[in-house]
């Protein structure tokens, strides 16, 4: 993921309390599952754990309940659980996921502080029965078709060059260097030119372009700096399934797929970049095959 991929809505917590005409004194825990269910749907559906504390600790200055952070957190969870209970019959649900970047390298994206460190954010997604369903309720089958294909282009890793200076290399060159590592990694990468997604043949070059406009502005893509593009998180989330059965690797410590990570230059074997940071700290530094995940691991990125 891009920085343009994590960055947040720039609207603040405050200025969506404020922009209200509700009264804001005494909020009931159902008013503050609508404010947070705005402001996640105001960032598109996707949105880091930390913005809608934020959201969540405004909305408590302004109730007759003044929690702390901690407190704060737990209070989240139960006003997602109760927003849940309501989107069920309308076949979405928001999870909390942990982005496979790791830690480090999204605070750096969302130029936090260390202190404040987090990989986890809030998704809204589509629990439709097919991932075809998912699809058909935001595009035409014309679309769906390209969607696919371009997927499909994804699934396939290909090389890539290990100088690349975004946040993801940069963590996965620091935990490498910590364990002793002196050799640069090969680098392997599920996103592609967006000249190659041009090369469908059932649409023309500026239908594909506006598609790839609108699945970005969705989070279901993103386009780099260099012009590549890669899976969003909502599309990570929503098409995990088929995605897993399409040969994108699961994470060997949280079995959740994994697109962003170290893989096995031997066996294939993947971590994600916090859960690859414990493996070879606390467990072991090789794979179970006996590769050395901190000299031969391959980065994924």
């Amino acid at each position: 993921m891009s920085s343009e991929g994590v960055s947040e809505r720039i609207d603040s917590p405050a200025e969506l309390v404020d922009s209200t005409n509700s009264p804001i004194d005494g909020l009931s825990d159902d008013d503050k599952a609508r404010y947070i269910l705005q402001y996640l749907l105001n960032c598109r559906g996707v949105c880091h754990e930390d913005m809608l504390l934020a959201v969540l600790q405004k909305l408590q200055k302004n109730s007759s309940v003044d929690e702390n952070t901690s407190s704060s957190l737990d209070n989240l969870t139960e006003l997602v659980k109760k927003i849940n209970v309501k989107l069920n019959p309308l076949n979405y649900k928001i999870v909390k996921v942990g982005h496979g970047m790791g830690k480090g390298a999204v605070a750096t994206m969302l130029r936090r502080s260390h202190s404040s460190q987090s990989n986890r954010f809030y998704v809204y997604i589509n629990t439709a029965s097919s991932d075809e369903s998912k699809l058909a309720t935001r595009f035409s089958q014309r679309e769906i078709e390209f969607i696919k294909w371009a997927v499909e282009q994804m699934c396939n890793a290909s090389e890539c060059d290990s100088a690349n200076d975004s946040p993801v290399i940069e963590e996965l060159h620091r935990i490498r260097r910590t364990a002793g590592a002196t050799n640069d990694p090969r680098c392997i990468t599920h996103s592609v030119p967006s000249t190659c997604l041009l090369q469908y043949e059932e649409m023309s070059a500026s239908e594909i372009d506006d598609l790839l406009a609108r699945l970005c502005e969705l989070k279901w893509f993103y386009k780099d700096k260099t012009g590549r593009v890669a899976m969003d998180l909502r599309c990570l989330v929503e098409l995990e399934e088929y995605l897993l059965s399409n040969g994108i690797p699961s994470c060997q410590s949280c079995h959740r797929l994994a697109v962003q990570g170290v893989q096995c230059d031997l066996c294939s074997m993947t971590w994600h970049i916090d859960c690859y940071q414990h493996y070879i700290t606390h467990i072991s530094r090789s794979c179970s095959c006996g590769q050395s995940l901190v000299e031969n691991g391959v980065c994924v990125i």
